[in-house]
């Protein structure tokens, strides 16, 4: 019975019973334990070792508050479901936890107005800054909820409306669009199809790059272009779109990986080659492009270091706030078996029976 009483008092030790332990006042404890400055080698031994003997664990959230400090980060995603966000999250993951910061991640599901909430959920936890991928770019809410708080806040690939104070790591959608549109040009393909999501920044960049390739050409953009949502179904109704025009593309892009799975769906349906009867473009590498039957060319960013670079601005802004130009990470495009020389609507195979 006393050695079960005995662990449990161990186990709740306090700052004073440290003191007691190291024979020292509890100022000097408060000031080993806190890492101020000032403390001899040998006292910081002794203390250390106190606690230790003692298991004694100290209270992270009343130090927090006696230093106005959470050391969390909140993070608002829009889809946690696509393996991207992960990637982004955990190079944020990597560069906060090791300054000893945790990070809160909360999820939208792609809803305007769940971002706006979540983003209040997360400063009434007194997060000590916030890293956001919202939905859109223009929701009153959203601007509102970012507008009210005075702790630092970093953007991921969006360009926010208004005149909000708040800092930006962008990825550079436009380079690597270029150079597949560039490749496409060249493999003698004229008429383009082009999925992408709502209207935000990289489906508006991507775009660009496309219409901007084609003038750099001398060429006129001939383009069937179809926004929506990026899903699987989205995918799916777009390239049936594309391939049941009165003048399909011969090539089609996809600007987002969430398309690939329904696009591919489309495209097997109807029995076609990727790379003979149509060719094909992704966005953002994942495994489905590296695996499928030929491999999938892609415009390629390194997603990991996106939320690294978020993650260095935050507290960068955390230890000195300043203004601060946006951060822009470059895109580049992977030549894969997808693509193929152009095949003329006469010369394209029926569809394969069965």
């Amino acid at each position: 019975m006393s050695n079960n009483s005995s662990s449990f008092e161990t186990k709740r030790a306090g700052i004073k019973e440290v003191a007691k332990r190291a024979g020292v006042g509890i100022a000097s404890v408060s000031r080993v334990l806190s890492g101020q400055p000032g403390s001899s080698p040998q006292l910081i031994e002794r203390v250390m070792q106190a606690a230790r003997e003692l298991g004694y664990m100290p209270n992270l959230m009343a130090q927090n508050l006696r230093r106005r400090t959470s050391k969390s980060i909140g993070f608002v995603g829009s889809d946690i479901t696509n393996p991207l966000l992960a990637s982004i999250v955990g190079g944020a993951e990597s560069v906060l936890s090791a300054a000893g910061y945790s990070v809160l991640l909360t999820n939208s599901g792609g809803q305007p107005e769940v971002d706006a909430q979540r983003i209040e959920v997360l400063l009434q936890r007194q997060v000590d800054g916030l890293i956001v991928l919202p939905a859109l770019e223009d929701n009153a809410a959203t601007l509102a909820a970012l507008a009210s708080t005075t702790a630092p806040v970093v953007i991921i690939d969006r360009a926010m409306a208004g005149s909000l104070d708040v800092h930006y790591v962008l990825s550079d959608h436009y380079l690597g669009m270029g150079e597949a549109t560039r490749h496409l040009l060249k493999l003698g393909h004229r008429r383009l199809g082009l999925a992408v999501g709502q209207d935000v920044r990289p489906s508006r960049e991507r775009l660009r790059a496309v219409e901007d390739t084609f003038r750099e050409k001398g060429l006129v953009a001939d383009l069937m272009v179809d926004s929506g949502s990026l899903s699987p179904e989205h995918g799916e109704r777009a390239m049936e779109r594309f391939l049941t025009a009165a003048r399909p593309p011969t090539a089609v892009i996809l600007g987002g990986n969430q398309l690939l799975e329904g696009a591919l769906h489309a495209v097997r349906k109807r029995g076609l080659r990727l790379g003979e009867q149509i060719s094909l473009v992704c966005c953002d590498d994942v495994a489905l492009s590296r695996m499928y039957d030929p491999p999938i060319a892609t415009v390629l960013r390194d997603t990991a270091l996106l939320g690294q670079r978020a993650a260095e601005v935050l507290l960068e802004q955390i230890k000195d706030p300043h203004p601060t130009t946006p951060v822009l990470l470059p895109t580049s495009f992977v030549q894969r078996p997808s693509c193929g020389p152009v095949v003329t609507p006469k010369k394209r195979p029926s569809r394969r029976p069965g």
